[in-house]
């Protein structure tokens, strides 16, 4: 089991703060994360991209979708943000 934190726009739009999920790579837990999210608040405007555009990190350190996990993990999902 893997714990994922999730934050600011995800946070907000699905009132998720933290997922228990099952995954052997990061990517795995997109379609899971979004399932989530659209059970939480089926009128959510976030989308498969916005969960894939996202800062993934692992124990404090950013990672790629392909990086392993292992049970008792912690990701922290953090939309990427824009502003000029």
């Amino acid at each position: 089991m893997v714990t994922v934190k999730m934050f600011g726009t995800f946070r907000l739009d699905s009132g998720i703060k933290e997922l228990q999920l099952e995954a052997k790579r990061v990517k795995d837990l997109y379609p899971q994360i979004m399932e989530k999210v659209l059970e939480a608040n089926p009128d959510t405007t976030l989308t498969m991209k916005d969960v894939k555009g996202c800062i993934v990190c692992l124990h404090d350190k950013q990672v790629r979708p392909s990086t392993k996990l292992n049970d008792g993990d912690e990701v922290v999902l953090v939309p990427a943000v824009a502003g000029g």
